[in-house]
């Protein structure tokens, strides 16, 4: 009987033990706080260079070539100022004053200040001065000008250059037309030698830059431009025609003993004919 009791006892006993330790779970606790992240990882290499897109169209202006012929048996002329724009700007007037930048391309022959003051012109659109001298008979290389497609309806020219053999005389046109010219047609206008009325025409080695000053023993740049005005005209007109020395000693006949010019300095009216070829 003590027995029996002794094994009940024991079992309940384990029974216990095994409940305690085998029952259900509590409920689930919340998570933690997320700890830090970790540092980034070194950058990659940089990938290889994609393949060039294709080049955009060249349209939107209209480009002209412009060349110069000189007309002259003797006189050689200076860079050529070639401007277009619009309707508004004027690189000389007839029966006008020239402006500064006339002057110096006129008696010094450079056109940098006439290009610079065209630039300053609200109807301005391009520009170009050709490089070098421009010999007697011949032609200038190419010069191109570009002008944008909304202005091809009202665009202008005007061009001057100067006889390097002179006081103050240059060959140009103003604000000429070249509006109706098709893509590969050509237009050619003809340049009136005119006088800048700038500087008196004395044709003296002192007071000429060209190679005839020069031979006389004169001539440089020191002898082209002077800002003082001399010219009791102070206007543009067509030029008269240089005198020259011939015929100077004979008080009858036409000459003018201090100009260091002869008969091959003379020139006539056209001075240079330009031509004028739309490209684009």
């Amino acid at each position: 009987m003590k027995n029996s009791k002794f094994k009940i006892i024991t079992i309940a006993f384990i029974a216990a033990i095994l409940t305690a330790c085998g029952g259900d779970d509590g409920d689930q606790g919340p998570a933690g706080v997320a700890g830090p992240s970790g540092p980034a990882g070194p950058q990659g290499p940089t990938g290889p260079s994609g393949d060039p897109g294709p080049e955009g169209p060249t349209g939107g202006f209209g480009a002209f070539n412009v060349s110069l012929t000189n007309l002259t048996h003797g006189q050689p002329m200076a860079p050529v100022a070639i401007i277009v724009h619009e309707p508004g700007y004027n690189a000389f007037v007839s029966g006008e004053a020239a402006s500064l930048g006339l002057e110096n391309l006129a008696e010094g022959g450079s056109p940098d200040l006439l290009i610079s003051e065209a630039q300053d012109s609200v109807a301005f659109l391009d520009a170009v001065a050709s490089s070098g001298i421009t010999g007697p008979g011949a032609t200038t290389n190419m010069s191109t000008v570009f002008i944008p497609e909304l202005d091809l309806d009202n665009v202008r020219i005007s061009i001057a250059t100067m006889l390097v053999d002179t006081n103050d005389a240059f060959a140009g046109i103003n604000a000429k037309d070249i509006s109706n010219i098709a893509i590969g047609e050509s237009i050619t206008f003809i340049l009136p030698v005119w006088d800048a009325g700038t500087e008196a025409n004395t044709e003296t080695a002192n007071t000429m830059p060209g190679p005839a000053a020069s031979e006389a023993g004169g001539g440089g740049a020191s002898a082209g431009f002077n800002a003082t005005r001399d010219d009791l005209a102070n206007a543009v007109r067509i030029h008269a025609g240089v005198v020259t020395n011939m015929n100077s000693t004979d008080a009858s006949m036409e000459g003018l003993s201090t100009s260091v010019l002869n008969q091959s300095d003379r020139f006539d009216n056209p001075g240079a004919r330009i031509t004028i070829t739309r490209t684009r």
